[in-house]
């Protein structure tokens, strides 16, 4: 039985970029893989986070190739940021700046 908690950790996010998420995002896997990022990121109260495809991958149960295509997409629409460190490990981060996203109608 579900019984979740916020004394077991909650996200705080800005309720404009949330609503920024799910208004100007149109694809669902991306809604996703942002929603993921916040959670890694202002989840642990940072604002980017080391990561890899296979985790995003085993977190949303997607593959990794479905992942990195999708974060590449997202990476050029603006969504997200990342640094590449080699060609598994990136730093990512949300751009909480949605006037950037170019996915926006």
């Amino acid at each position: 039985m579900a019984h979740p908690e916020l004394s077991n950790g909650y996200t705080k996010i800005a309720n404009e970029l949330l609503e920024a998420i799910f208004r100007y995002i149109p694809n669902p896997t991306w809604i996703r893989i942002a929603l993921a990022t916040i959670r890694i990121t202002y989840g642990w109260h940072t604002k980017e986070k080391e990561s890899n495809a296979s985790s995003y991958a085993k977190l949303l149960h997607l593959s990794e190739e479905y992942i990195k295509s999708s974060l590449n997409e997202m990476e050029q629409a603006k969504i997200i940021n990342i640094k590449w460190k080699t060609h598994q490990k990136f730093t990512i981060s949300i751009n909480k700046n949605y006037d950037k996203w170019t996915v926006r109608q």
